[in-house]
């Protein structure tokens, strides 16, 4: 009944059970406050008078009430340290205990939160750099004395301009056949996210 990125416990389990009992009617609108509110740290989710509404709409006592709450807090937590398939992470809710439609209530809003937040940080990215990060480079060598005329060490000296710094790296021959390689791997990766 474990997937690998959560270990159920017996509070969790049962918090899992209560959640199942909700109303699915009106357990996406509760699932979406829930979510809205862990943005916003140290906010209280429901008010005294909300959970009272609640308590009666789905028709279960403050305990329980609550234990549903910290539970959907809980995995959505956990789902946010890692990245997910929605059909995996469905299977992984149903793994867990969830009923289906729990489970795709659950990935549906987080499916939307996760779009909004990708959203939010390309956007910020974009403003941030503006297209307007410029790269140059040059090449020098370091000459030898006299008593050592001929060894040279050769480097490379790579500038990055952006509209609010610059910064620039000096990098032997060994240390740029690193970076070449690492920015190799990068692209390997990436051609095979797109393809």
């Amino acid at each position: 009944m474990d997937c690998h990125w959560m270990k159920v416990s017996p509070s969790l389990s049962k918090g899992i059970t209560i959640i199942n009992q909700l109303d699915e009617a009106r357990f996406e609108q509760f699932l979406r406050r829930i979510v809205a509110k862990l943005k916003l740290p140290g906010t209280e989710i429901f008010t005294e008078e909300e959970r009272l509404k609640l308590e009666k709409i789905f028709g279960i006592d403050q305990e329980n009430l609550i234990l549903s709450i910290k539970t959907l807090q809980y995995i959505f937590k956990r789902m946010l340290k890692y990245i997910f398939m929605p059909i995996d992470l469905k299977n992984d809710l149903k793994t867990i205990g969830l009923s289906n439609e729990k489970a795709e209530s659950i990935v549906k809003v987080w499916s939307a939160e996760t779009r909004t937040t990708l959203d939010e940080i390309g956007s910020v990215v974009a403003d941030e750099t503006n297209d307007s990060l410029n790269f140059s480079w040059k090449l020098n060598a370091e000459l030898s004395s006299d008593f050592r005329k001929k060894c040279k060490i050769p480097k490379a000296y790579l500038s990055l301009r952006g509209q609010m710094n610059e910064t620039e790296i000096e990098l032997t021959h060994p240390e740029l056949y690193s970076i070449f390689l690492q920015f190799e791997s990068i692209q390997n990766e990436l051609d095979n996210l797109i393809t």
